[in-house]
């Protein structure tokens, strides 16, 4: 691959961190052959590296105090040889727009289905409906696989676009979230409320 071919090909920069202690914690991946050791920066507790990198599926280890491994809590897959790795997936994600949306037309409403009458005692006095079950697997009820707040390679799915959705916090913080879609790219904004009120 020349130079040009270089320049013209897609990047994406995502964030890789290691937050399992250690003193100097390096990446070695398969981006370039496994050639060149990156030391991550130092946050806190937290190491990390920005990587920009052609899109792409790619292995990585981490060299934590001189030492290979791989992080639990990232995604990973362990070879024939017994070695683990951790997986950076930065394909590029599909369009899931149809080619014709004819088949996905709805007949038009019965007028039975809807309408003008006020709402009386007895609406207000049943609970509310339950909520899906597809809905309460969202953003906000899976344990995060990076930290900072920044998800990398995960793809919301179409039941989180364009729904608010809560998460309890330890029964001190409610979590407001939701997700919205523009263009190849999934945008989640978060509000976060104390419940009760500190003095």
């Amino acid at each position: 691959m020349n130079n040009e071919e270089v320049s013209n090909t897609p990047r994406t920069s995502v964030k890789i961190s290691w937050n399992h202690g250690g003193k100097q914690v390096a990446i070695v991946g398969s981006w370039d052959n496994w050639e060149t050791r990156e030391i991550l920066q130092s946050i806190g507790k937290e190491f990390i590296i920005i990587k920009t990198l052609p899109l792409g599926i790619y292995h990585y280890r981490f060299m934590v105090d001189g030492w290979l491994t791989c992080a639990p809590d990232l995604p990973w897959v362990c070879d024939d040889s017994g070695n683990s790795y951790n997986i950076l997936d930065l394909m590029a994600p599909v369009s899931e727009l149809p080619e014709s949306l004819s088949e996905f037309e709805l007949p038009p409403s019965p007028s039975s289905s809807y309408d003008s009458q006020y709402f009386n005692d007895d609406d207000f006095s049943r609970p509310p409906p339950d909520l899906p079950l597809h809905l309460q697997e969202t953003i906000l009820n899976e344990p995060s696989c990076c930290t900072g707040g920044h998800q990398s390679g995960v793809q919301p799915r179409h039941t989180e676009l364009n729904h608010v959705y809560l998460n309890n916090v330890g029964g001190e913080f409610m979590a407001l979230g939701s997700t919205f879609r523009f263009c190849e790219k999934y945008v989640t904004m978060l509000l976060f409320k104390p419940l009760l009120r500190r003095n």
